[in-house]
């Protein structure tokens, strides 16, 4: 395939379907893309009208007065086969198709589907799509999606590829608004051409991505992605979610996109070996992608936790051990060091977990917590808050991010009081924050998962 950066970052764009009526797809597409400030041209395709949205409209795409990179085909599938030829006898380097009742639809859309691969092949164009949502690159500002919800965001550093438009847009608006920053998304759709592995392979090599997330629920080239992500998984981490797990899920992912989802026991199998990291739930792919994002990977599986609750501690405990981490007694020294440098109440447990329990003054637990860090017996530590005094809240948590720039290693936060009250934190901090201790023990489960793969491969970063 040619280089997908033209989905992505192209220089000038055409919409095919073009249109003012409010009610049409064409029209969400078309001001999406405006909205959002793309800086290229923009030329609305609409042989019936002679303006969209204050722009001049044009027959096809064979009045343009230029070449155009990226065409957007937003009109009934009976025309779009056609619209398609104009694209290619235009020489267009890319083409996102919107528009659905394609393989999903049963054998005459399946016909329609081969004849738009087929000629997207023979001109070794990009395709994405069918019957999907469309693409979004912050940087370059493409907003180019049919989505009624206006999509805002600063350019971040995650990468999403998602084979359902409208689950994957609720996905990523739901992360923009809680502080994963995107860099690119696409709704790859049926997947006539251009698949799941290719935009894979893409955001392997896209110097702009730092994490790779993906929603699943077939793949029609297996052997292919994982090749490219065994080797993509040595550079970068790719964090899925594989849904059609059951019967029922998977014939619905069959009537979804038209392909079939297959054994899950096979795909998780085949994640594990490339050293890809599946999770269970929506909230834990962003969860997860926000720790790779901003922590370093552990050099081991002993894992420390910290907090002023008891009950926070055995649910952590449990939780991690069930993933397979570790739990080492602090060293006899440390604990000594805590109770007479630190002074910490009488009442404190710091064996490991170190539980403060009723002593919520921020300087013993933020002491404790350095000093277990740089303990060379721990890889990582949960630190697990039920309150958090104003106004030093932002001192410390200034503290925490120092301790844990100079360790060297994850530190990941739970404030289990309230949803609202993690978000809060969150907001003052660039460590991750989590609601529970069944998410934030998740996500050090991935963090160690994905620090053994790049331990096998060599490929543990320095």
């Amino acid at each position: 395939m040619s280089d997908l950066a033209c989905l992505f970052e192209p220089r000038s764009v055409a919409v095919i379907g073009a249109s003012d009526d409010p009610g049409k797809y064409g029209n969400r597409v078309m001001r999406s893309i405006l909205e959002a400030g793309f800086k290229g041209p923009v030329y609305p395709i609409n042989p019936n009208v002679a303006e969209v949205q204050g722009r001049k409209s044009y027959p096809s795409m064979r009045d343009l007065p230029e070449l155009v990179e990226l065409a957007f085909i937003v009109i009934p599938a009976r025309a779009v086969v056609d619209a398609v030829r104009d694209c290619v006898a235009s020489a267009v380097k890319g083409i996102v198709i919107i528009s659905a009742g394609f393989g999903e639809i049963g054998d005459e859309g399946l016909l329609a589907e081969a004849e738009i691969a087929r000629l997207c092949k023979e001109a070794d164009i990009p395709l994405v799509g069918p019957n999907c949502m469309g693409v979004v690159c912050f940087s370059s500002h493409i907003i180019g999606t049919m989505t009624m919800d206006r999509i805002k965001g600063e350019p971040g550093d995650t990468s999403f590829i998602s084979q359902s438009g409208t689950y994957g847009i609720s996905t990523l608006n739901q992360g923009l608004t809680t502080g994963v920053g995107f860099s690119k998304f696409v709704s790859s759709g049926n997947e006539a051409v251009t698949k799941f592995s290719d935009y894979l392979e893409y955001f392997g090599d896209d110097p702009a991505t730092r994490v790779i997330l993906g929603y699943i629920e077939s793949l029609k080239d297996g052997q292919r992605f994982a090749s490219v992500a065994r080797e993509v998984s040595k550079k970068k981490p790719v964090v899925v979610m594989k849904f059609g797990r059951t019967d029922a899920g998977t014939r619905a992912a069959a009537s979804h996109t038209g392909a079939l989802a297959g054994s899950h026991d096979v795909y998780s199998a085949a994640f594990r070996q490339c050293g890809v990291i599946e999770v269970m739930r929506t909230q834990d792919l962003l969860n997860v992608a926000s720790a790779f994002r901003s922590q370093p990977l552990p050099g081991g599986r002993r894992v420390a936790v910290a907090g002023i609750s008891g009950g926070f501690a055995v649910a952590a405990a449990d939780y991690l051990a069930e993933l397979g981490l570790e739990l080492p007694l602090l060293d006899e020294e440390l604990q000594q060091r805590m109770r007479n440098e630190v002074k910490v109440p009488p009442f404190a447990i710091v064996k490991n977990p170190i539980d403060l329990t009723a002593e919520v003054r921020p300087r013993f637990l933020l002491e404790c917590v350095e000093m277990t860090l740089h303990d060379p017996g721990i890889d990582a530590l949960i630190m697990g808050l039920w309150s958090w005094p104003l106004p030093p809240a932002e001192e410390s948590l200034r503290t925490l991010e120092r301790v844990q720039r100079e360790s060297g290693k994850p530190l990941l936060l739970c404030y289990y009081a309230s949803r609202r009250g993690a978000e809060l934190i969150q907001s003052m901090t660039s460590l991750p924050v989590y609601g529970t201790p069944e998410e934030v023990s998740t996500v050090m489960g991935c963090l160690a998962r994905y620090a053994d793969y790049r331990r096998q491969t060599g490929t543990f970063p320095s």
